[in-house]
């Protein structure tokens, strides 16, 4: 009776220990996984010669960003900008070479004259370049500091070190490019016209959105083995998951990398994204950035470039998926996956034989797996969306987030909960194990063939469950638990511990991107809770969500470290006399700005070629300032129609130009720089029915365009001058928009608008 009662005793306790364990484990491992993957501590400028530190690359920024004012393409700081890096240049003993010249983007008609430079360290042999890649313009509202500041005194660090250890068996290339952010135009320009594009072996491109963060392998060409292969093993610190090139192809960013990995030229896309909300604003700044990831893309550029510089480059290898592990670099040949799958249905398919799982629970339990997902996420989206109707707004990163960090915590625990309660009341813990991990498995399958990057994401986790569930048969049923208990492990860096950097990079706006991952854990850890009272859990979680969504409320929604982002915007209508002032914000604007002027919240079309209508706008005097001024040099009837030969010149020097042409005027391509480019038509937004050519960067000086047409009629065209330099009426606004309000990306733009003929 003592041996039963004791056996009675530990079977109770077993109950409730494994599943403290399971939250306990779980916890410790989140915990532990974030800290060991933080960027590594900043090199004093003591550090040797030979070796990256970031406060050196610190002072070269300060030196570049010295006035702490944007520099886009074309302006006068872009020049100044421009000139101290190639003063570095100089004083590392590094020959460069400049490229000027006009040029298009591939993809949207942008254009602009950029101003590129080439930093030169020979090798023994000539071709097969390694070229370090980075920016050095930035948007018209932002200091630059991450983007792409960063990866300039990154690269000109580096290439201090680099070229006292010089010559290497390849040439090294300080690819310093110019006006990325109006279209990769510095990109394109270079590969595509300049000689030296054509002797590159290996890209690694230097990226920043934001002011913080790891730097991470954003994505990499398709033959990617050789590459990855070196990091792993000349870098300290490399991480990084290849699913992330899968999100950035979904995204409405791009970076220089896309010119040359276009072209098929193997390479690296190196990036960070934290603080993004200081992302092409005034935050982008010296004061924010931090040396941490500074030293991390450091890190990653200076030992890499080593030895891909002494390297046989003849063949790239295949492809990889890539991922960490607790700063372990764990990576295999994507062809491999698919027989990953099978290892993993094979383990499990060995285990059921061991452990005997009842089909009918395991269906059921496969059910209730779906239904955690489903009601964990909806109580998540629920939630949130209650916190925008209460708000009025939605935005992407509050002031204070640990408030909405709590609310994505509880709300998918309480969604989750209540399903897993219900699933440990009707299925035992051994069906709803296998259930977890075979839908699991099923999604790895789907991964693999739909989202080959992604699928290690699930099927690195699974395949070693499968492994522990399989050696849980060959065991006794006391030690069974542990085995399960150790299907977490490997689970949680590629759940729990992506939350926080999708949160970073993505935001609230974007917060559904969390759940898939949070939803996943819960389902795995679902059967290692039964003993637990959940329903109670459940109930404080939903309960705690719905005081926190309250408190919220009562938070201010932005800080002068996350302000409101609100640009605004000048048209006038030369021809018709008429202009507004708009305030363009994603969110209510309100305060001294708001209240400054009588905006109209009415829907109305500000612009007579469109019929597209906004809201807060307000009718102004016109500004008196000219607009854009076209001369035709030359015009000739040609065998396809006509080509019309003419110069466009702002009078006030601004920034930007953009001339439209109707569809059926017939424009089939325009000539700039002596290279021609396929005209754009839109069918939609603000230029549907017209082409358009759009030109960055030009100030004082006079565009030359060569129009050619299918048809030889004359037409109508629209000349549009752009400033980002507002008229007097605009100027009482601009001192109101202070503190908690910013302008971001290409902020404050004057439209000045006038119908002319071709």
């Amino acid at each position: 009776m003592a041996d039963i009662e004791f056996t009675v005793e530990r079977v109770v306790s077993d109950q409730k220990k494994f599943p403290l364990l399971a939250i306990g484990l779980s916890i410790i491992l989140f915990i532990f996984h974030h800290l060991v993957l933080l960027p590594p501590t900043a090199k004093p400028a003591t550090a040797p010669d030979d070796e990256f530190s970031a406060e050196r690359a610190y002072a070269v920024l300060s030196t570049l960003l010295a006035e702490g004012v944007p520099h886009p393409v074309g302006s006068s700081q872009n020049k100044i900008v421009r000139q101290r890096i190639i003063d570095e240049l100089n004083r590392l003993g590094i020959a460069y070479e400049e490229q000027n010249t006009w040029t298009c983007g591939l993809i949207f008609t942008a254009c602009a004259y950029v101003e590129n430079i080439i930093g030169i360290i020979p090798g023994h042999s000539e071709g097969n370049a390694i070229a370090l890649m980075a920016h050095y313009d930035s948007v018209p509202m932002a200091p630059g500091a991450g983007d792409d500041g960063a990866g300039v005194a990154a690269i000109l660090e580096s290439a201090r070190a680099l070229v006292n250890e010089a010559p290497f068996e390849h040439p090294i290339f300080l690819v310093i490019t110019d006006s990325e952010e109006m279209g990769l135009l510095g990109a394109a320009a270079f590969y595509h016209h300049h000689p030296r594009g054509q002797e590159i072996g290996v890209v690694l491109d230097f990226e920043g959105s934001g002011t913080t963060g790891t730097s991470l392998v954003l994505r990499t060409s398709e033959a990617n083995e050789l590459l990855i292969n070196t990091l792993v093993e000349q870098t300290s610190s490399p991480y990084g998951f290849s699913f992330a090139a899968e999100i950035f192809k979904r995204m409405p960013n791009d970076t220089d990398f896309s010119v040359p990995l276009s072209l098929g030229i193997p390479g690296i896309d190196f990036a960070f994204a934290g603080e993004r909300n200081h992302y092409h604003t005034p935050n982008d700044n010296l004061e924010n950035i931090d040396l941490r990831t500074i030293q991390h893309h450091g890190e990653n550029m200076l030992p890499l470039v080593r030895a891909l510089a002494d390297a046989d480059l003849s063949d790239m290898g295949g492809r990889l998926v890539y991922g960490t592990l607790y700063h372990i670099w764990l990576q295999w040949l994507s062809d491999y996956s698919i027989y990953l799958v099978l290892l993993s249905a094979a383990l499990l398919i060995f285990a059921s034989t061991r452990l005997k799982p009842s089909i009918k629970g395991v269906s059921l339990g496969f059910v209730f797996s779906i239904g955690i997902i489903g009601s964990s996420s909806g109580l998540a989206f629920g939630a949130f969306q209650l916190i925008q109707t209460t708000l009025g707004t939605s935005f992407a990163w509050p002031a204070y987030d640990l408030p909405y960090r709590l609310v994505l915590l509880f709300s998918t625990l309480g969604g989750g909960l209540l399903l897993i309660a219900a699933a440990n009341r009707r299925v035992s813990q051994l069906d709803q194990l296998f259930a977890a991990w075979l839908l699991w498995l099923l999604l790895s399958l789907l991964l693999v063939v739909y989202l080959p990057d992604a699928a290690n994401v699930l099927l690195l986790p699974t395949l070693a469950a499968a492994f522990f569930i399989a050696a849980a048969g060959l065991v006794d049923e006391r030690t069974r638990p542990w085995l399960f208990l150790l299907t977490l492990p490997v689970a949680i860096p590629s759940t729990l511990s992506l939350v926080y950097p999708l949160e970073q990079s993505q935001g609230y706006q974007l917060i559904m991107a969390t759940y898939p991952f949070i939803t996943l854990f819960l389902v795995i850890v679902a059967p290692l809770l039964k003993g637990l009272r959940l329903f109670r859990a459940a109930g404080v979680s939903i309960a705690v969500t719905g005081v926190l969504i309250v408190s919220i409320n009562f938070i201010p929604l932005y800080s002068e470290h996350r302000p409101q982002i609100v640009n605004l915007g000048y048209f006038e209508n030369l021809d018709s006399q008429t202009s507004y002032l708009q305030l363009q914000a994603g969110n209510p604007v309100e305060g001294e700005l708001r209240e400054a002027m009588n905006f109209s919240f009415e829907p109305k079309a500000l612009v007579e070629f469109s019929q597209l209508a906004v809201r807060n706008w307000i009718e102004v005097g016109p500004s008196g300032l000219p607009g854009l001024e076209m001369n035709i040099l030359d015009q000739q009837l040609v065998d396809t129609g006509r080509r019309v030969e003419l110069e466009l010149r702002s009078p006030r020097q601004a920034d930007s130009l953009r001339l439209l042409v109707p569809i059926e005027a017939g424009l089939t391509d325009f000539e700039l720089g002596g290279n021609r480019y396929q005209a754009v038509t839109y069918s939609g937004g603000l230029f549907a029915g017209y082409s358009v050519i759009t030109v960055f960067g030009v100030y004082a000086r006079s565009v030359p365009l060569v129009l050619n047409f299918a048809s030889a009629a004359e037409t109508d065209a629209i000349l549009i001058d752009i400033s980002t330099e507002l008229p007097a009426s605009g100027a009482r606004l601009v001192q109101l928009r202070s503190g908690l309000l910013s302008p971001a990306h290409r902020g404050d733009q004057a439209f000045l608008i006038k119908r002319t003929s071709l």
